[in-house]
C-alpha cells in the first residue's frame, strides 16, 4: 500500500505489508496504466477502465 505523498509517507514502505484480513474495499477501476515492456509509455486505452 501506498501512500498518495509517495516522498513524504509513512506506507507499507517503512511500516511492512499489511496483512490481508486487515484489507476492505474492492479495487473498481484502472487509474493509471503503463506498458512496462514498451519504454513505460502510458495505455491511454485503459485509464478508467471498468475492472471485471
Amino acid at each position: 500500500m501506498l501512500g498518495d505523498n509517495r516522498d513524504n509517507s509513512a506506507d507499507s514502505r517503512y511500516i511492512g505489508l499489511v496483512p490481508r484480513h486487515l484489507l476492505i474495499g474492492k479495487a473498481a477501476r484502472v487509474l493509471v496504466s503503463v506498458d512496462i515492456l514498451g519504454l513505460w509509455l502510458p495505455r491511454l486505452e485503459r485509464f478508467g477502465q471498468a475492472l471485471v
